[in-house]
């Protein structure tokens, strides 16, 4: 079972329509009140991560139920890419700031901005970007890049063994990662212009 596709963009057009609708969603699951804020929270958070990485977007926006009361949220969405906004997003990349991205957002919005800059270049996708590789949690998919939440948890403990003050600032907003907490998954992958977010939540409890 799954909502109706809904149409949003980076302007708000229908975002508070699909929130609504993710609500009246979770509440025909048999979520209780505490499971469904979860869930608005989760989806808010989609839509304001892309928001705040591509200025001008369309996507949609979905949710869906599997077994054993879990949920996924879609969100599928589409930037125009042009010459001037590839110069604008590689000026504002990650690899231009100074300052280390905060929280987990902030790593999958370094991830988002550098695949679509790197895309620029087809032969770096073939090849994997070492700057984006290096970001954690990424693996090389087909023409693009995928940033998951396991694997950059998995790459995190891999690294924890030394005594990197980096590392152990990451796995410190990870553990108070409200999002990272809340989320069983949270997958996010770029192709083209193209970025598709599908969040994982398990609420056997609330069913």
């Amino acid at each position: 079972m799954e909502t109706t596709k809904i149409m949003i963009n980076s302007n708000g057009k229908g975002m508070e329509t699909a929130l609504d609708e993710v609500e009246y969603f979770s509440r025909e699951m048999g979520f209780d009140e505490r499971s469904v804020r979860r869930t608005r929270l989760l989806a808010e958070e989609t839509m304001s991560m892309v928001r705040a990485v591509v200025e001008e977007f369309v996507a949609k926006f979905w949710m869906e139920s599997q077994d054993d009361c879990n949920c996924i949220l879609h969100l599928l969405a589409t930037s125009p890419m042009n010459y001037q906004k590839k110069q604008e997003l590689i000026a504002t990349s990650s690899r231009q700031r100074n300052e280390a991205s905060v929280g987990i957002m902030g790593k999958i919005q370094d991830f988002i901005e550098d695949s679509i800059y790197s895309m620029e270049n087809d032969s770096q996708v073939l090849a994997g970007n070492p700057e984006i590789m290096s970001l954690g949690g990424v693996t090389l998919a087909i023409d693009g890049y995928m940033w998951t939440l396991d694997k950059y948890r998995e790459d995190l403990g891999q690294a924890a063994d030394g005594e990197d003050a980096d590392i152990e600032a990451a796995l410190d907003e990870l553990e108070k990662s409200i999002v990272a907490n809340i989320a069983d998954d949270i997958r996010v992958y770029v192709k083209g212009n193209n970025i598709e977010m599908i969040i994982r939540k398990n609420f056997p409890s609330s069913c």
